[in-house]
């Protein structure tokens, strides 16, 4: 269980210590909670209210719920004031337990808690179908399906690539669904959520004794997916010595738990999925070429969301479909003005931009039909004007208005010119740049200034 706990008393620190061998994080302020919540993913967040306000408790709340999708929120109470109790769990905590209480009794009921919601989500994951994220018509998807299909009973290791939100997470649930393994486990670990030395624990296992806190040996992932998948996500943030020790496996079909002296059997399929350049990595001296071969036997690329468009109303409907029941509304459609909107804009986010912004969308939605009113921001914003370095393309207006924001947040004097003015200006000099396939000469003569003021504001801007 990875527990993290905000202002724990250390009695209660020291009681999760004693009974839990994860790895378990306590601060003791809001500002080391959030830096935690936002860089890992945690499977049991526990908050002490400390008579915290009833706005600043469910504000937390609610961050931890964003940040976290899946996690059991547990809040220890001072008080019994109903708005804050109901107030908590409505913002999405699992539990609220009233003090005083024992350290003994809170561990148990936090034990509990973590069992029985892991129960209910795993219910609810199975009236799901797979894949969710692979919906479309165009060709490339089509495409994308019958390699899925030819690739599933193949024992092979696959590499999954594409661009982040593309559905990668998804192609590995679907090629376990076809698979002649499918009544087999399929566990996916993200590599990016843990420090080296976690995961290594996490994947391999451990023996009694490997490090200080290891009082008994304790199977890894690779064993509980015994015959089935492991689903390798961000494979790129393993370390060199993390990809040694899975092309190890690969090529032996074994491997040692840590502290280990005897090596293990291994019958466990790898899908590995990334969404960065593994040769460029290479290149670098920070993924191992061996390795890469291994993986890029069997490769899939997810197409994004930009090349294929005429996808784009299918996934709408599936995803209004999706929201009306999780929201409790009665979305029928979408307005042509806003499916036109909706078709400009270029997703850099994929399928998962598209599907938060027509969640938000419906939880705007006020009548029957998504209107171009009820769309985000990022979506409305016009597509000339947006600024390529930033997540959104957002109106030139829009910009502004969230830089002065910032810069208030920031508390600079006297900046705000220079501020916004070299954000417009660098963005302006990169885009000609871009139309000009780079030709300094006719971008000065469009800009209207010499070659060397354009030479020198590409070196201030970093634009060589």
């Amino acid at each position: 269980m990875l527990l993290l706990g905000l202002r724990l008393d250390n009695e209660l620190k020291l009681e999760f210590e004693n009974n839990f061998e994860n790895e378990l994080t306590f601060v003791d302020n809001v500002v080391d909670f959030m830096d935690a919540i936002k860089s890992k993913k945690y499977e049991v967040v526990l908050v002490d209210e400390k008579n915290s306000k009833e706005d600043v408790l469910i504000n937390l709340i609610s961050k931890i719920i964003e940040f976290q999708k899946r996690v059991v929120v547990i809040v220890l109470g001072e008080t019994s004031n109903l708005k804050i109790i109901a107030g908590s769990i409505k913002a999405g905590a699992y539990d609220y337990i009233l003090k005083p209480e024992t350290p003994e009794n809170i561990v148990k009921i936090v034990e509990k808690s973590f069992k029985d919601y892991k129960v209910m989500a795993e219910r609810v994951d199975k009236t799901k179908s797979t894949g969710q994220k692979l919906i479309g018509r165009t060709k490339s998807m089509i495409n994308l399906y019958k390699v899925i299909g030819k690739v599933a009973n193949n024992g092979v290791p696959v590499l999954v690539t594409g661009e982040r939100g593309t559905g990668k997470t998804s192609v590995a649930s679907a090629i376990h669904q076809f698979s002649s393994s499918h009544d087999k486990p399929l566990i996916s670990v993200n590599c990016n959520s843990y420090r080296s030395g976690l995961l290594e624990r996490k994947l391999f296992g451990y023996e009694k004794g490997s490090f200080e806190g290891a009082v008994f040996s304790q199977f890894g992932e690779l064993e509980k997916a015994e015959g089935g998948i492991l689903h390798l996500a961000n494979i790129e943030s393993l370390s060199l010595d993390m990809q040694s020790k899975i092309l190890f496996l690969l090529e032996e079909n074994k491997f040692f738990r840590l502290g280990g002296a005897e090596p293990i059997n291994a019958f466990v399929r790898i899908i590995a999925s990334t969404s960065v350049n593994l040769e460029d990595l290479i290149n670098k001296g920070l993924f191992i070429d061996e390795l890469y071969r291994k993986l890029k036997v069997l490769e899939i690329n997810i197409p994004n969301l930009r090349d294929r468009k005429e996808d784009i109303p299918f996934i709408i409907d599936h995803y209004i479909a999706e929201c009306n029941m999780e929201l409790n509304k009665n979305v029928k459609g979408i307005s042509k003005a806003a499916l036109k909107k909706i078709m400009r804009y270029d997703w850099p986010g994929n399928v998962n931009e598209l599907k938060n912004a027509i969640k938000s969308a419906v939880a705007m939605c006020r009548g029957g039909s998504i209107l171009i009113e009820d769309l985000p921001p990022n979506v409305m914003g016009e597509k000339a004007l947006g600024f390529k370095d930033r997540d959104e393309n957002i109106s030139l207006e829009s910009l502004i208005r969230n830089e002065i924001i910032q810069l208030k947040s920031s508390k600079k004097k006297g900046d705000y010119y220079f501020e916004i003015i070299s954000k417009v200006e660098k963005e302006l000099i990169k885009q000609i740049l871009e139309m000009t396939n780079g030709k300094k000469v006719e971008t000065a003569e469009i800009l209207g200034i010499t070659r060397n003021t354009l030479r020198t504001k590409m070196n201030n801007y970093d634009l060589e």
